[in-house]
């Protein structure tokens, strides 16, 4: 009888946890799937949308963004190796790097962090003009990535979780509502990881997180 009872008690004790994981989602059934191509864009296409030099910016900008530009290949190249990704949880400095086919621009380090779920983790970048939070799940075909879905919005307007409610991946922030943003997140060396976010026929975002 006594152990019966325990085993019941352990069960009970573990219901928490076997529900919590019954009730996860994968990425692949939470993406919309117009932004599906913006998280799977093999990181090599991504990378042959760099220009060798910038195209378009003025003689006041032009070394600045070819430095962002050069980071911006040296760390897309960096990523068509990805390491374990080990302890990602935590506190981060974030820097941001719009790029496509014309150049690129870096913004400077701002804080973030990682934090873990009952599904994954999550993700949020807290300081900053332009900010993104949002969950980090497993890649079952990749165990060397996970899937970002999340929200962009502007200094602290409100966000939501990713999803339909949100304005489509691609328009600019503003007051209306949060945007949504995809990507993957990947391990590029021993204290750095790179955030391919938002991927499109005419550029995407990378996010560095040192610490």
């Amino acid at each position: 009888m006594f152990k019966r009872s325990s085993m019941l008690i352990a069960a009970w004790l573990l219901w928490p946890a076997m529900a919590s994981a019954a009730t996860c989602e994968s990425w692949q059934s939470t993406v919309l799937p117009a932004d599906r191509p913006a998280l799977t864009t093999p990181v090599q296409q991504v990378l042959d949308q760099l220009p060798t030099h910038p195209l378009s910016a003025s003689p006041d900008y032009l070394a600045d963004q070819a430095v962002a530009l050069d980071e911006a290949r040296y760390l897309l190249q960096r990523a068509l190796h990805p390491l374990p990704l080990g302890d990602i949880h935590g506190a981060w400095r974030v820097r941001s790097i719009q790029a496509g086919r014309t150049g690129a621009y870096a913004y400077p380090y701002f804080a973030g962090r990682i934090d873990r779920t009952a599904c994954g983790f999550r993700f949020s970048k807290t300081r900053g003009s332009q900010r993104r939070s949002g969950t980090l799940l497993p890649m079952a075909q990749d165990d060397r990535a996970l899937a970002f879905l999340g929200a962009f919005t502007v200094n602290d307007d409100p966000t939501r979780p990713y999803g339909p409610d949100n304005r489509p991946l691609g328009e600019p922030a503003g007051p209306e509502g949060p945007v949504n943003s995809v990507g993957r997140l990947l391990r590029i060396g021993p204290h750095t990881l790179l955030m391919l976010l938002d991927v499109g026929d005419n550029g995407f975002e990378l996010y560095r997180l040192e610490r």
